[in-house]
Formats: C-alpha cells, structure tokens, sequence
C-alpha cells in the first residue's frame, strides 16, 4: 500500500504551531510539514504522520537523526501525554477492534 498524500493538510501544518516549540511561522523562520518515521525502503512516511514542526528543529532531525533530536527536545509532559494517547489508542483498538 502507497503511503498517503495530501498537500492541502500539509499546506495547513505550516499554519499552525510547532508542536515542539509552540512557535509559530515568522519572519525568521518557518514550520514545515514534517514526516515523522519512514515507510519503508527509506521512503518518507505518510502524510497522516507528519506534525507541524519548526524548521531548525525538523533540519535538526535530518542530520542527528529523528530520534536523537526528539528525545533531547520534547518536555517530559509532552513525551508522557503522547505515551499517553498511544496506550489509549492500543487499548481502545484491543477491546473494540
């Protein structure tokens, strides 16, 4: 199966926040659409895997290494409540199907 792709809601992650930050789009720097994980082969995930994410902050990621950057970036709050939604999610999907 071919990863997803939509331009459009990429378009509309530039207007956003950056879920790191919180900072938006300026003068001196953009958020960009950034595809979180690979799908394969070395191809870029999904659209419906990308985050709003600042520009230094998503170049940073391809030079040290996604994870790398994201462990030393993200607050702990942040990295809990996405643990958080994930466990949800496995549950919900492990009762309901």
């Amino acid at each position: 199966m071919s990863p997803l792709r939509d331009r459009a809601y990429l378009d509309s992650l530039r207007d956003e926040r950056c879920v790191i930050t919180g900072r938006q789009t300026s003068e001196f720097e953009a958020v960009d659409p950034a595809h979180i994980g690979v799908n394969g082969m070395s191809s870029k995930a999904g659209d419906d895997c990308a985050l709003p994410i600042l520009h230094s902050v998503h170049q940073d990621m391809h030079q040290r290494g996604a994870c790398t950057v994201l462990r030393r970036v993200i607050p702990d709050d942040v990295l809990i409540a996405a643990l958080q939604a994930y466990a949800r999610e496995r549950y919900r999907r492990a009762k309901h199907g």
